[in-house]
Order: structure tokens, then C-alpha cells, then sequence
């Protein structure tokens, strides 16, 4: 039995905290074209205000499910986890193998090393 419950508990290794995750996105849409956020959140059903909140940096919330979305449409599978930070349970995402989160993680350091 204790074994079958390890299965289900998140591996904390293989999860990113929402502000990675919205780091990463917010990155992303900035590297979309003139007019490609909206062609995106046409196609993909996503509200266009809040994800230009998000392009920009100016959300006045978290928007979890919406971070969530647009990282499986830039082809990162995730669940969305809270694991405990601090003694608080904080919402993280989930990946189901360490090669796409160090893709994630990659690509992140890369476009952060060139914008500082």
C-alpha cells in the first residue's frame, strides 16, 4: 500500500513554482510577433485581455489555469500541484519527466541571460 500511495504523491523535483512557470509564459508571449497573441488566444479559446496582462507583467491576480494552458500549447504537459513553501501550500506545476522541465528550465536561463 505504501508504495502504491508514493506513486501518487508529486515529486517536488519535477515541479517549478507558479512564478517560474509565469516567467517563462510572460517570456514566450513577448517573443510571439505583432498580432500573434491574438491569433493564439483566438485558436486556443484564451481570453486576450488577461493574457496580455500576462505578456506585460501587469496581472492584478494569479492566473494559474491560464499559465497552465499556455504551457502546454508551447509543449510542456503540467498538472497543477500545491506543495507546501514556508510552511504555506504554494501552487507549482507539475512535469511528468525531468528532460521537458530542464527544457523549461534551458530555454528560461537562456532568455533571461540575453535580456540582463
Amino acid at each position: 500500500m505504501a508504495a502504491s500511495l508514493a506513486r501518487l504523491l508529486p515529486d517536488p523535483a519535477l515541479a517549478i513554482p507558479y512564478d517560474e512557470a509565469r516567467r517563462y509564459v510572460q517570456l514566450r508571449l513577448r517573443s510571439l510577433p505583432h498580432g500573434g497573441l491574438r491569433a493564439t488566444c483566438n485558436a486556443f479559446g484564451f481570453p486576450y485581455t488577461t493574457s496580455v496582462g500576462l505578456k506585460t507583467g501587469s496581472l492584478q491576480r494569479e492566473e494559474y489555469r491560464l499559465v497552465q494552458k499556455h504551457l502546454r500549447v508551447f509543449g510542456f504537459e503540467t498538472e497543477l500541484v500545491r506543495l507546501p513553501v514556508g510552511g504555506q501550500l504554494c501552487e507549482h506545476y507539475l512535469f511528468s519527466d525531468a528532460a521537458l522541465l530542464a527544457t523549461l528550465r534551458e530555454q528560461l536561463a537562456a532568455h533571461e541571460q540575453l535580456v540582463s
